[in-house]
């Protein structure tokens, strides 16, 4: 059954990620849907992404996504108390299981097994990916994007409040809190494996966590509502995609921001190419993904998408980006 969430506590759920694409040669969608169409400034693709839309496909109220390296996606139905199943090799609908209500972040365990959901107005569902059975959940309060640490030994959950949760994966068992900015609900982990960083969207800032030690070792005062993020691959520059109509640009070597990137509207996913050469960034409000050329930072392309674009990604070595739209369909670009 379709059930309906106050929209101010949805917006209050933003984030979990992550992640899409896979190295296969795709099937093109048919063209000519103007909801499909890509408007291009001039070309600044040297690295070959991105190019064009190459599918989507029709899902119940997508909001965040998980996509494993071999093209496996779950993503959460937020309307529909659900998580549904797809890949950005197939690009169809392959079922869905009941979660818990109003699930939005999701995310997978580094080996692809097991699958942590966030339910907004409930708890932390865990899932054994293989049988796509629940295992087990943990007792978070109001949950909005979890993300599990690289070692796999540690679950991070942001929460409705200023706190974020450190949860032993294996037991489940609560290990420390972080007190964060207000509502954190965007995750990044650093290359290096050690540093997690975590926005506050009600806090305009930007918090970044020792993994190990579970303090807050740097706060940067981004203003606006930020919301998803993105590091590249060396770990020196961390995006953040801001409601208020632009992206945030760190220097993490120095802590120093970059002059903002202005955005058509305001900017909620964010997904940084693997070849670290241009970001994607949804903004829901005006149905658009701008992607932005990261050597020159300005926008090389908008993908008029319609409905409400919100979470994408991708995954270590993808071609391919995956983005929900809780208007009701996943789309594919490349």
């Amino acid at each position: 059954m379709r059930r309906t969430a106050p929209a101010g506590m949805i917006m209050c759920a933003l984030l979990s990620v992550l992640a899409s694409c896979s190295e296969e040669t795709p099937t093109e969608a048919t063209q000519g849907s103007p909801a499909l169409a890509a408007t291009a400034a001039p070309s600044c693709n040297p690295h070959g992404h991105p190019g064009k839309i190459v599918d989507k496909v029709t899902a119940p109220s997508p909001w965040g996504v998980a996509v494993r390296d071999d093209g496996l996606a779950w993503f959460t139905e937020v309307f529909d108390d659900a998580i549904g199943f797809t890949s950005t090799k197939s690009r169809k609908l392959d079922g869905s299981v009941a979660s818990g209500p109003v699930p939005t972040g999701i995310v997978f365990s580094p080996d692809g097994g097991t699958a942590y959901v966030a339910n907004q107005f409930g708890d932390v569902g865990v899932f054994d990916v293989a049988t796509r059975q629940s295992i087990g959940s943990i007792a978070v309060p109001n949950p909005l994007a979890v993300r599990v640490s690289p070692d796999g030994t540690q679950l991070f959950v942001a929460t409705g409040n200023t706190q974020v949760f450190v949860v032993d994966a294996h037991s489940f068992a609560i290990l420390n809190t972080v007190e964060v900015g207000f509502a954190p609900n965007g995750f990044a982990v650093h290359p290096d494996g050690r540093f997690l960083y975590v926005s506050s969207f009600l806090g305009g800032s930007v918090s970044e966590i020792d993994m190990f030690t579970h303090q807050v070792l740097r706060t940067f005062a981004v203003g606006g509502t930020p919301q998803e993020m993105a590091l590249n691959r060396k770990g020196t520059r961390l995006y953040v995609a801001n409601e208020q109509g632009y992206l945030n640009e760190i220097d993490l070597t120095t802590g120093q921001e970059a002059p903002h990137i202005a955005l058509q509207a305001g900017g909620f996913g964010v997904g940084v190419t693997p070849d670290d050469g241009q970001a994607y960034v949804t903004e829901p409000s005006a149905g658009v993904i701008e992607v932005i050329n990261l050597q020159t930072r300005k926008i090389g392309k908008t993908f008029n998408v319609g409905g409400e674009p919100r979470r994408l990604g991708f995954s270590q070595h993808g071609h391919i980006a995956a983005a929900t739209n809780v208007a009701g369909f996943i789309t594919f670009i490349r």
